[in-house]
């Protein structure tokens, strides 16, 4: 296994569930057009773009592991923390996989050496026919990457924006992830998280894996009594 696809086994802990039917999609068409790029079959490059806590890593890492599971190679790349670690030799021999993940990609603006390395692995990607996926804050049309031919290649793909939820959406996107864990979480239990815990996404989705491995241990139902008790002493 690779640097890049032992990444993604890293990330993932039993608490971490991330698929695309558990996560809440404004618009069917972006949903339409994951799955169907999921089947690697038509889809060979798809972007999206995104105000952090939209989303984007779950919707990459659900691609991710529903194309491994189908027995494909897998490679997943978040450049927010690789550049801070890695260098771009990390890059040679990516495009060996069958889908690559490309995560906060306009992390590396600026970054001489990785903008490079990124258009030359994107080149090789291409002339393998392999497939794609990136994420960043912004559209190709505005991402702040220097290399102007990097940004010519990041406008090749189906640009699908991501927007950001509202709260009762995001009432909605608990439930819907408590549900995926087996957890029932009735309404007053999500309007209560989004009240006192903040309505940041991926700051409550780390409360709600607490939440889950601990009433699991205790063998206890989502209540608000329970989650007092539970964050009070996290």
């Amino acid at each position: 296994m690779s640097v890049v696809e032992t990444q993604l086994t890293l990330r993932l802990s039993p608490q971490e569930i991330y698929r695309l039917d558990n996560f809440l999609f404004a618009k069917q068409e972006t949903k339409q057009a994951l799955s169907l790029f999921c089947q690697l079959e038509q889809l060979d490059f798809l972007f999206l773009a995104g105000e952090q806590g939209t989303g984007k890593t779950h919707l990459l890492i659900a691609c991710a592991e529903a194309v491994q599971q189908k027995g494909h190679r897998v490679a997943y790349i978040a450049f927010s923390e690789l550049i801070k670690t890695g260098s771009p030799d990390v890059l040679q021999s990516i495009e060996e996989a069958d889908l690559i993940c490309f995560d906060d990609i306009d992390a590396i603006s600026g970054h001489k050496h990785w903008e490079e390395a990124v258009f030359h692995c994107f080149n090789r990607i291409h002339d393998k026919k392999r497939h794609l996926i990136a994420s960043a804050q912004y559209t190709p049309s505005n991402i702040p990457i220097v290399l102007p031919d990097l940004c010519s290649r990041l406008a090749t793909g189906l640009v699908y924006q991501l927007d950001t939820m509202n709260d009762d959406q995001k009432q909605q996107a608990l439930k819907l992830q408590s549900a995926s864990r087996g957890l029932r979480m009735s309404d007053e239990v999500a309007v209560y998280l989004l009240r006192h815990y903040g309505r940041d996404m991926p700051h409550l989705m780390d409360v709600l894996h607490s939440l889950d491995k601990a009433s699991l241990e205790a063998k206890r139902k989502l209540t608000i009594p329970f989650i007092r008790q539970v964050l009070a002493n996290a």
